[in-house]
């Protein structure tokens, strides 16, 4: 549950996705979130009567009311983006949540079992990381020669190079990882 005075608070973006969150408990398809946006965008004044109109529309009609108009007036900027955040997050636990009990099986969602994959890829890269580390800790204890045959210098300039060939496909893992995260985004 979401105020009205909370949830007016922010961007023209975050406003529609967060009414459509609220009101209908679902994120925003494609067409209904540009066509929202368009009818309030610059708009700040016409938020109240777009939230009207999602409360009287017949899905929002379906659901138990998720947002409180009695507490329409100005809210501290924190405490907005604390409820939006609240908002968000229910949402999805609901739908990671839904799938299962909706089956009876037990199962992880398709969205459950992507979260865990990549908690288990991250996981993995992790523990490689570590391993590495050690490795390298390894190779690198009692190799380093003594300051008068060696400087410093080209001691860190050793130690840096090997870490950095040891970091070059970690980064690129992680590169992978973060994009196969950003493509099954929200949406």
């Amino acid at each position: 549950m979401i105020t009205l005075g909370e949830l007016l608070h922010g961007t023209d973006e975050d406003f529609v996705v967060n009414l459509y969150l609220a009101a209908l408990g679902r994120w925003p398809d494609e067409p209904g979130y540009v066509h929202h946006l368009d009818l309030i965008a610059g708009k700040p004044e016409g938020r109240a009567g777009l939230v009207q109109g999602f409360l009287a529309s017949e899905e929002a009609r379906q659901r138990p009311p998720g947002i409180r108009l009695d507490a329409a007036g100005p809210v501290p900027p924190e405490q907005a983006l604390a409820a939006q955040l609240r908002l968000r997050t229910e949402v999805l636990r609901a739908a990671i949540a839904a799938p299962r009990e909706a089956a009876g099986t037990g199962q992880p969602s398709a969205l459950a079992g992507e979260i865990m994959a990549l908690g288990a890829a991250l996981e993995g890269l992790r523990t490689e990381l570590t391993e590495r580390i050690a490795a390298l800790e390894a190779r690198l204890a009692g190799t380093v020669p003594p300051a008068p045959t060696l400087s410093a210098a080209i001691s860190l300039d050793h130690v840096e190079a090997l870490v950095e060939g040891a970091q070059a496909p970690l980064r690129q893992r992680l590169r992978v990882l973060e994009a196969r995260l950003l493509e099954k985004g929200p949406g």
